[in-house]
Order: C-alpha cells, then sequence, then structure tokens
C-alpha cells in the first residue's frame, strides 16, 4: 500500500512508462510500445525519478514492483 501511495502522484502516461521500464524495457522500447519517441519516454522517466524523489531508473522499477504493477 505504502508503494501504491507514492506511486499515487504519476499521471497515467507516467504510469505506463513506468511499468515498461519496470519490466525491463530500454527508452527506445518503452516507446515502440508506447507509441511515443524515445526522447519522451525519456523526459517521462526524469519526471517520474523527479516527483519519486529517486536517483534512478532501477529504484523505481522496483517501487512499482512493490506496489504490483509489473
Amino acid at each position: 500500500v505504502e508503494a501504491q501511495d507514492r506511486l499515487s502522484v504519476l499521471s497515467e502516461r507516467e504510469r505506463a512508462v513506468l511499468i515498461s521500464v519496470a519490466e525491463g524495457s530500454s527508452n527506445a522500447e518503452a516507446g515502440r510500445s508506447l507509441g511515443m519517441r524515445e526522447a519522451t519516454v525519456k523526459a517521462h522517466v526524469s519526471r517520474i525519478l523527479s516527483k519519486l524523489g529517486m536517483s534512478n531508473r532501477v529504484q523505481a522499477a522496483i517501487l512499482a514492483h512493490d506496489a504490483g504493477w509489473a
């Protein structure tokens, strides 16, 4: 529940990007699967890390797993 609470600050699009990242996708792979440019995915990942107060995508992926998102 705590993980889900922390993730509640994310937009729907940020959630989709985080799920893709948590499943092991690179920015390019996430972009292809979500229909967006790699640069857009990169921007979303940066915003996700900022909103969650994290320094890298691995920490965010672990949080997503803890919340049962991936």
